[in-house]
């Protein structure tokens, strides 16, 4: 049995160990041999892809694990901030108010210095600055609500979900820390509950669909781990028994093959490294070499959490040579970039830091603290309660050519000519939703028409969504099938909405067209 008391020097060897994970993963991922990986919903075939590319190509072993597991780096951060965070509040009590306060002049500076690397990166690699949608979507995550909305997760630097959910695991953390504190421990059993009976909901409920849900963006995806840092830090007289190790890794082992045990692979995984670190402590304190290193790349563990998504791209035609030293070459110049553009702007961050903290609090915060923490958890609430349930009320709607009612518009021309920018096929009044799956399938001749000069057909909701696809070269009539999910964000759930479809003549082509017929759930 061993003690599960961190120390300042462990958590920043935890906090290297983590962001080493994670940025190899991140390589890793987009450097073949790649296998996919679990990280937001669950697909059978990357446990098997892993285990076939590790015995044909065992050379290329690092590439494989982490491309692989890389990304359970991130359990690490969410355990070892729960268990920094109760330290910090059992040492200096803060109320609610004042923590996200704290919390918040540190993220929003992070998130400052990264945008501004990132721009500047653009400059340097591509030789522009970030396109007009990327900044709509930098827009979302400087107001952190960027894991609520569909599709908005991983956009523009994939790592950069993480501060949505780290900020939401913030609000919940004093509220939870003091409840336990009143009750016991079963708040947290309880919460581990909870959590899970929202995971499985929102997983088994859309289709296997994960990015639609974002389950495992959010803070209802990974109370259980940070739950588990606030136990350790509650309990530190509390040893986790070797034999805990067993079931850990057999319901991570489970949780790789089959789903229903896919949502506790990252509560048991993290049982697995509190278990494992215990047993290898002792050897990583006491050899400097080994120690050092981890504990440096602790210390700016949140500057390369910032910075190293957008630094891999110039990497990758490096790694692409078939050999495995090769791929370790660009890995290590990726990994020292990243390293020394970290150096580069922490002292940008810390001054942005200083004149945060120059901010005064204004007089009537205080008193409106309650309404504050009252009204972020009646939203954040409501954000889970509405990706959960919606597939319960759901409506379909089928049409086929030539109908029209109040609802629906859906008049087609047999015939585009090279006169007709826009073809209308339908236009279609939704209700309330966050979501609508789509499917057209359509009869098209292009035979007319030269190579190069097809028309685009276009799926479009003003300020939600645009999408098309394009027409292939036919010999006569031939189907075409086009299928897509709009997510809407959960913001614009109670707004009506108007579903266009039409082809879009871009080329001035010469086609024709029967027998169209649009199905849509929403």
């Amino acid at each position: 049995m061993e003690r599960t008391e961190f120390t300042k020097d462990d958590s920043l060897i935890i906090k290297g160990l983590a962001i080493l994970a994670i940025m190899l993963h991140n390589f890793f991922r987009w450097v073949e041999p790649t296998t996919g990986e679990n990280e937001f919903g669950f697909a059978a075939h990357t446990v098997y892809k892993f285990t076939e590319q590790i015995t044909a190509q065992p050379q290329e072993f690092i590439n494989i694990i982490f491309s692989y597991l890389g990304h359970f780096g991130v359990q690490l951060f969410i355990l070892i901030s729960g268990y920094g965070l109760t330290k910090s509040m059992l040492n200096k009590p803060q109320s609610w108010g004042k923590f996200m306060g704290s919390r918040l002049k540190k993220i929003y500076p992070l998130l400052i210095v990264a945008i501004l690397t990132f721009a500047i990166a653009n400059l340097i690699i591509f030789k522009q600055m970030p396109a007009l949608g990327d900044w709509r979507e930098i827009g979302r995550k400087m107001l952190l609500i960027h894991t609520l909305i569909p599709g908005s997760g991983v956009s523009v630097c994939g790592p950069w979900w993480f501060f949505g959910l780290i900020v939401q695991l913030y609000i919940l953390f004093p509220i939870i820390l003091g409840l336990t504190q009143r009750h016991g421990t079963k708040i947290l059993a309880g919460t581990m509950v909870i959590s899970y009976l929202w995971i499985m909901t929102a997983l088994f409920l859309y289709d296997h669909d994960p990015g639609f849900v974002l389950a495992m963006q959010n803070a209802p995806g990974h109370l259980p781990e940070f739950c588990l840092g606030i136990w350790l830090a509650l309990r530190r007289d509390t040893c986790l028994s070797r034999w805990w190790l067993i079931p850990a890794l057999a319901v991570f082992t489970l949780g790789n093959f089959f789903e229903p045990f896919y949502p506790f692979t990252f509560l048991a995984v993290s049982i697995v490294f509190v278990i494992t670190y215990n047993i290898v402590r002792k050897p990583i304190t006491q050899f400097a070499a080994v120690r050092r290193p981890l504990a440096f790349l602790g210390s700016i563990s949140m500057f390369l959490f910032a910075v190293h998504g957008f630094l891999r791209q110039p990497f990758f035609g490096i790694a692409a040579t078939p050999n495995a030293a090769t791929g370790l070459i660009a890995a290590t110049l990726f990994i020292a970039t990243s390293i020394a553009v970290a150096m580069a702007i922490r002292p940008l961050y810390k001054l942005i830091v200083k004149l945060f903290d120059k901010i005064k609090t204004p007089a009537w915060l205080p008193k409106a603290e309650k309404y504050l923490m009252g009204g972020t958890l009646l939203l954040l609430g409501f954000a889970c309660y509405h990706q959960a349930t919606t597939p319960f009320f759901h409506k379909n709607i089928e049409l086929t050519q030539n109908e029209d009612n109040k609802n629906t518009l859906f008049i087609t021309e047999d015939t585009i000519t090279t006169e007709n920018l826009y073809t209308t096929i339908a236009r279609i009044k939704l209700g309330r939703t966050n979501h609508i799956k789509l499917s057209v399938d359509v009869e098209v001749d292009t035979q007319q028409t030269p190579a190069g000069q097809l028309p685009l057909l276009v799926a479009d909701i003003t300020g939600i969504f645009w999408d098309k696809c394009y027409m292939p070269e036919t010999h006569g009539f031939q189907q075409v099938h086009y299928e897509t999910i709009i997510r809407c964000p959960f913001i614009y759930h109670f707004n009506k909405k108007t579903l266009k479809l039409y082809f879009w003549n871009i080329n001035g082509a010469t086609i024709r067209f029967r027998n169209a017929k649009i199905h849509i759930t929403y």
